[in-house]
């Protein structure tokens, strides 16, 4: 499907969830909703476990998610997008709070996109290799926005392993969207 077709039924699909057809989790708009609440957090409790598994057996650090809410609190006090000096910015009241909120709403935020324009799309008849594609494919969001964002660079340039830092967001993104998948079918 060409991508101007895809933007389309994207489109089509938020103003009338009926259009999503063979999507179990968005048959009805209260209930979708909250589905996808619930399999964006579950999915990104997957997520933190393995991170913190990771962290245990391979010394892989987990997100920081202190530093995502100083960035979220400045890029909304201050407007400032791409933040190079967040490191070293004072720490803010509730930024790790704040931090890990942020984190959790933007899985659903996942979910929902991996509901209305992944799975009619480029869907798998498997849920697991659907999910694991979907994640590879989303670890495009840190690697050319997120990290540049927070001041690490692109593909995490400006840290002291960038491979490693790029490799490990494919990793955890594709764990998580295998999460998404498995999830979504399951609830």
């Amino acid at each position: 499907m060409d991508s101007l077709g895809c933007i389309f039924r994207g489109v089509s699909a938020i103003v009338n969830a009926e259009y999503v057809v063979g999507v179990t989790i968005w048959e009805n708009s209260l209930s979708g909703f909250v589905s996808m609440i619930v399999v964006g957090c579950l999915s990104v409790a997957v997520l933190d476990l393995w991170q913190r598994l990771a962290h245990r057996l391979g010394g892989l650090p987990p997100t920081n998610w202190a530093v995502v809410g100083r960035w979220l609190l400045m890029l909304l006090r201050q407007g400032v997008l791409f933040n190079t000096g967040l490191a070293q910015a004072p720490q803010l009241p509730r930024e790790r709070l704040i931090g890990w909120i942020f984190h959790y709403l933007i899985g659903v935020v996942y979910v929902w996109i991996y509901v209305i324009l992944w799975q009619p799309n480029w869907g798998l008849d498997n849920p697991l290799a659907d999910g694991l594609l979907f994640g590879a494919a989303s670890a495009v969001v840190p690697w050319l926005f997120f990290m540049p964002a927070t001041g690490a660079g692109l593909f995490g340039s400006c840290t002291p392993r960038p491979v490693f830092v790029s490799f490990s967001a494919l990793i955890v993104h594709a764990i998580f969207g295998m999460a998404i998948g498995v999830f979504s079918v399951l609830l």
